[in-house]
Protein backbone atom coordinates (compact mmCIF):
# COMPACT_ATOMS: atom_id res chain seq x y z
CA UNK A 1 0.00 0.00 0.00
CA UNK A 2 1.23 3.49 -0.90
CA UNK A 3 1.96 5.77 2.10
CA UNK A 4 -0.65 8.46 2.69
CA UNK A 5 1.17 10.05 5.62
CA UNK A 6 4.87 10.39 6.44
CA UNK A 7 6.22 12.26 9.44
CA UNK A 8 9.98 12.82 9.62
CA UNK A 9 12.00 14.01 12.64
CA UNK A 10 8.94 15.72 14.06
CA UNK A 11 9.73 17.81 17.15
CA UNK A 12 7.50 19.99 19.31
CA UNK A 13 8.23 21.81 22.56
CA UNK A 14 6.40 24.39 24.64
CA UNK A 15 7.81 27.32 26.59
CA UNK A 16 7.53 27.38 30.36
CA UNK A 17 8.36 30.96 31.08
CA UNK A 18 11.24 32.87 29.50
CA UNK A 19 14.05 30.41 30.29
CA UNK A 20 12.53 26.96 30.30
CA UNK A 21 10.72 24.69 27.85
CA UNK A 22 9.39 21.17 27.78
CA UNK A 23 9.91 18.87 24.80
CA UNK A 24 6.72 16.92 24.10
CA UNK A 25 7.72 15.20 20.85
CA UNK A 26 11.20 14.52 19.55
CA UNK A 27 12.22 12.93 16.23
CA UNK A 28 8.87 11.25 15.62
CA UNK A 29 8.98 9.20 12.42
CA UNK A 30 5.86 7.43 11.13
CA UNK A 31 4.65 5.96 7.86
CA UNK A 32 0.89 5.38 7.52
CA UNK A 33 -0.44 3.53 4.50
CA UNK A 34 -3.61 4.35 2.62
CA UNK A 35 -6.69 2.68 4.10
CA UNK A 36 -5.08 1.79 7.44
CA UNK A 37 -6.69 2.28 10.82
CA UNK A 38 -4.01 3.34 13.30
CA UNK A 39 -4.39 3.71 17.08
CA UNK A 40 -2.02 6.06 18.88
CA UNK A 41 -1.75 5.09 22.53
CA UNK A 42 0.26 6.14 25.59
CA UNK A 43 -0.07 7.69 29.02
CA UNK A 44 -1.86 10.99 29.56
CA UNK A 45 0.34 13.98 28.79
CA UNK A 46 2.74 12.07 26.56
CA UNK A 47 1.86 14.12 23.47
CA UNK A 48 -0.78 12.08 21.64
CA UNK A 49 -3.10 15.02 20.96
CA UNK A 50 -0.12 17.23 20.12
CA UNK A 51 0.96 14.71 17.48
CA UNK A 52 -2.55 14.60 16.02
CA UNK A 53 -2.65 18.39 15.86
CA UNK A 54 0.66 18.46 13.99
CA UNK A 55 -0.49 15.77 11.55
CA UNK A 56 -3.67 17.75 10.91
CA UNK A 57 -1.78 21.05 10.58
CA UNK A 58 -3.67 22.60 13.50
CA UNK A 59 -0.27 23.44 14.95
CA UNK A 60 3.24 23.77 13.52
CA UNK A 61 6.26 21.73 14.66
CA UNK A 62 9.52 23.22 15.86
CA UNK A 63 11.25 21.09 13.23
CA UNK A 64 10.59 18.12 11.00
CA UNK A 65 7.99 17.55 8.31
CA UNK A 66 4.53 16.14 7.67
CA UNK A 67 3.72 14.84 4.19
CA UNK A 68 0.15 13.97 3.25
CA UNK A 69 -0.23 12.22 -0.09
CA UNK A 70 3.19 13.50 -1.13
CA UNK A 71 2.59 17.13 -0.16
CA UNK A 72 4.74 18.76 2.53
CA UNK A 73 1.96 20.56 4.38
CA UNK A 74 4.13 23.04 6.26
CA UNK A 75 5.54 24.31 3.00
CA UNK A 76 2.19 26.02 2.37
CA UNK A 77 1.34 29.58 3.37
CA UNK A 78 -1.42 29.97 5.95
CA UNK A 79 -4.27 30.47 3.45
CA UNK A 80 -3.27 27.47 1.33
CA UNK A 81 -2.77 25.40 4.46
CA UNK A 82 -6.26 26.27 5.71
CA UNK A 83 -7.81 25.16 2.41
CA UNK A 84 -5.71 21.98 2.36
CA UNK A 85 -6.83 21.19 5.92
CA UNK A 86 -10.48 21.77 5.01
CA UNK A 87 -10.38 19.49 1.97
CA UNK A 88 -7.88 16.79 2.91
CA UNK A 89 -8.27 16.21 6.66
CA UNK A 90 -11.39 15.35 8.65
CA UNK A 91 -11.40 15.88 12.41
CA UNK A 92 -13.38 14.11 15.14
CA UNK A 93 -12.78 15.49 18.64
CA UNK A 94 -13.72 14.19 22.08
CA UNK A 95 -15.98 17.21 22.39
CA UNK A 96 -17.80 17.10 19.07
CA UNK A 97 -17.79 20.92 18.57
CA UNK A 98 -21.09 20.96 16.71
CA UNK A 99 -22.62 24.38 16.08
CA UNK A 100 -25.59 24.51 18.44
CA UNK A 101 -27.72 26.89 16.38
CA UNK A 102 -27.62 24.66 13.28
CA UNK A 103 -29.31 21.35 12.52
CA UNK A 104 -27.47 18.05 12.18
CA UNK A 105 -27.76 18.38 8.40
CA UNK A 106 -26.33 21.90 8.41
CA UNK A 107 -23.47 20.87 10.69
CA UNK A 108 -22.51 18.05 8.35
CA UNK A 109 -22.71 20.34 5.31
CA UNK A 110 -20.49 23.02 6.86
CA UNK A 111 -17.01 21.85 5.63
CA UNK A 112 -18.27 21.62 2.05
CA UNK A 113 -20.00 24.99 2.22
CA UNK A 114 -16.78 26.54 3.54
CA UNK A 115 -14.90 25.05 0.57
CA UNK A 116 -17.33 26.74 -1.84
CA UNK A 117 -19.33 23.76 -3.08
CA UNK A 118 -22.88 24.17 -4.35
CA UNK A 119 -25.64 24.00 -1.75
CA UNK A 120 -27.54 21.28 -3.63
CA UNK A 121 -24.47 19.04 -3.84
CA UNK A 122 -23.63 19.65 -0.19
CA UNK A 123 -27.12 18.74 0.95
CA UNK A 124 -27.21 15.54 -1.09
CA UNK A 125 -23.84 14.37 0.26
CA UNK A 126 -24.76 15.30 3.85
CA UNK A 127 -28.06 13.37 3.72
CA UNK A 128 -26.19 10.35 2.34
CA UNK A 129 -23.66 10.51 5.20
CA UNK A 130 -26.32 10.95 7.88
CA UNK A 131 -28.01 7.88 6.45
CA UNK A 132 -24.73 5.93 6.71
CA UNK A 133 -24.35 6.85 10.38
CA UNK A 134 -27.99 6.01 11.10
CA UNK A 135 -29.29 9.55 11.61
CA UNK A 136 -31.14 10.42 8.41
CA UNK A 137 -34.40 10.75 10.33
CA UNK A 138 -32.72 13.14 12.80
CA UNK A 139 -31.26 15.46 10.16
CA UNK A 140 -33.35 18.50 11.19
CA UNK A 141 -32.64 18.13 14.91
CA UNK A 142 -30.23 20.54 16.57
CA UNK A 143 -27.39 19.19 18.74
CA UNK A 144 -29.27 19.92 21.97
CA UNK A 145 -32.02 17.56 20.79
CA UNK A 146 -29.58 14.67 20.19
CA UNK A 147 -27.94 12.24 22.60
CA UNK A 148 -24.18 12.32 23.13
CA UNK A 149 -23.71 9.29 20.90
CA UNK A 150 -25.87 10.82 18.18
CA UNK A 151 -23.95 14.09 18.32
CA UNK A 152 -20.68 12.22 17.89
CA UNK A 153 -22.09 10.35 14.90
CA UNK A 154 -22.98 13.72 13.36
CA UNK A 155 -19.35 14.72 13.95
CA UNK A 156 -18.21 11.56 12.13
CA UNK A 157 -20.43 12.40 9.15
CA UNK A 158 -19.09 15.97 9.14
CA UNK A 159 -15.51 14.68 9.10
CA UNK A 160 -16.29 12.63 5.99
CA UNK A 161 -18.09 15.43 4.16
CA UNK A 162 -15.25 16.54 1.85
CA UNK A 163 -13.97 12.98 1.25
CA UNK A 164 -10.68 13.77 3.02
CA UNK A 165 -7.55 11.69 2.65
CA UNK A 166 -7.20 11.40 6.45
CA UNK A 167 -9.62 11.16 9.36
CA UNK A 168 -8.05 12.19 12.68
CA UNK A 169 -9.99 11.23 15.80
CA UNK A 170 -8.93 12.47 19.25
CA UNK A 171 -10.52 10.34 21.99
CA UNK A 172 -13.75 10.16 19.95
CA UNK A 173 -15.58 8.00 22.52
CA UNK A 174 -14.08 9.60 25.63
CA UNK A 175 -17.37 11.20 26.73
CA UNK A 176 -19.70 8.34 25.78
CA UNK A 177 -21.17 5.52 27.80
CA UNK A 178 -19.98 1.99 27.04
CA UNK A 179 -22.78 1.07 24.62
CA UNK A 180 -22.53 4.35 22.68
CA UNK A 181 -18.74 4.03 22.60
CA UNK A 182 -18.93 0.50 21.18
CA UNK A 183 -21.41 1.64 18.54
CA UNK A 184 -19.12 4.52 17.56
CA UNK A 185 -16.07 2.24 17.37
CA UNK A 186 -17.89 -0.18 15.07
CA UNK A 187 -19.15 2.70 12.94
CA UNK A 188 -15.62 4.06 12.45
CA UNK A 189 -14.29 0.66 11.44
CA UNK A 190 -17.18 -0.04 9.07
CA UNK A 191 -16.68 3.35 7.42
CA UNK A 192 -12.94 2.80 7.11
CA UNK A 193 -13.57 -0.40 5.16
CA UNK A 194 -16.52 0.79 3.08
CA UNK A 195 -14.94 4.13 2.16
CA UNK A 196 -11.30 2.89 2.06
CA UNK A 197 -10.68 5.65 4.58
CA UNK A 198 -7.43 6.15 6.48
CA UNK A 199 -8.16 6.78 10.16
CA UNK A 200 -5.76 7.73 12.95
CA UNK A 201 -7.28 7.49 16.42
CA UNK A 202 -5.81 8.77 19.67
CA UNK A 203 -7.31 6.71 22.47
CA UNK A 204 -6.98 5.39 25.99
CA UNK A 205 -9.59 2.73 25.19
CA UNK A 206 -7.72 -0.52 24.62
CA UNK A 207 -10.80 -2.22 23.14
CA UNK A 208 -10.79 0.44 20.46
CA UNK A 209 -7.01 0.24 20.04
CA UNK A 210 -7.14 -3.55 19.55
CA UNK A 211 -9.49 -3.08 16.59
CA UNK A 212 -6.82 -1.08 14.73
CA UNK A 213 -4.58 -2.48 12.01
CA UNK A 214 -1.58 -1.18 13.96
CA UNK A 215 -0.90 0.46 17.32
CA UNK A 216 1.73 3.16 17.78
CA UNK A 217 2.76 3.96 21.34
CA UNK A 218 4.14 7.35 22.31
CA UNK A 219 6.69 7.17 25.07
CA UNK A 220 9.20 9.80 26.21
CA UNK A 221 8.44 11.90 23.14
CA UNK A 222 9.05 9.16 20.57
CA UNK A 223 6.86 6.75 18.63
CA UNK A 224 7.18 2.96 18.82
CA UNK A 225 5.08 0.45 16.93
CA UNK A 226 3.66 -2.33 19.06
Amino acid sequence: MQPILITSNLKKSYSLGSRHSITVLENVDMVIRRGEVIAIIGHSGVGKSTLLHLIGALDRPDSGSVEIDGHSVFGYDDNTLARFRNLEVGFIFQFHHLLQEFSALENVMMPALISGKKLRDCESRAIHLLDKVGLKDRSQHKPGELSGGEQQRVAVARALMNRPKLILADEPSGNLDRNSANELHQLLWNLSREEAQTIIVVTHNMELAKMADRRIRLQEGQAFEE
